[in-house]
């Protein structure tokens, strides 16, 4: 299940305790995996879903090599940016273009308690900055103006509509993150 309120995903999330865990990590790690490639996601938040903890799973080729990342963070950003359209599982059908770093350097903890990290690129980076934003409570609506943002749901609205009465709109291939 997918948290629609924008409400609950504007609230920031705390750090995982794994002393206290409100779930077993594995069993977390688990759900949101499941829950991502369910609904075909490129990533998934775990306040997506219900729980309000820092923690989101990010797809690999299979769900073996996806990754999720408990208590994230950027600890730096590359001057370069680049922009890139964007969608998420929590908007349906709604995508805007957001202005990014196109490098960020990463560090996060595996469900096992070690720590990784790496410099990520692409659509890795891209990934990484968009369900971390999940967890600060920011969207990716408010990374753009409000034309682009009034515009992207009046084409998400006509999208839905077109589905409803059994036809499917002329779009080109797009991914919710």
């Amino acid at each position: 299940m997918i948290v629609k309120t924008e409400k609950e995903l504007r609230e920031k999330c705390p750090k995982f305790d794994f002393d206290n865990p409100i779930v077993d990590p594995i069993e977390l790690k688990k759900k949101l995996i499941d829950a991502m490639f369910d609904y075909a996601g490129l990533g998934i938040s775990a306040n997506q879903i219900g729980y309000k903890t820092r923690v989101f799973a990010m797809r690999g080729e299979t769900k073996s090599e996806s990754v999720v990342c408990f208590n994230p963070e950027i600890v730096d950003f590359s001057p370069e940016m680049n922009t890139m359209e964007e969608g998420c599982l929590s908007l349906p059908d709604v995508f805007v273009k957001v202005v990014r770093p196109s490098h960020v350097a990463i560090k996060y903890l595996d469900e096992l308690q070690k720590e990784e990290g790496q410099l990520a690129e692409g659509l890795t980076a891209r990934v990484f900055q968009h369900e971390l934003d999940h967890l600060d409570g920011i969207l990716m609506i408010d990374r753009v103006g409000e034309f682009s943002k009034r515009r992207a749901f009046e084409k998400a609205k006509k999208t839905q509509k077109f589905r409803a009465r059994g036809k499917i709109p002329k779009t080109k291939a797009r991914f919710a993150l």
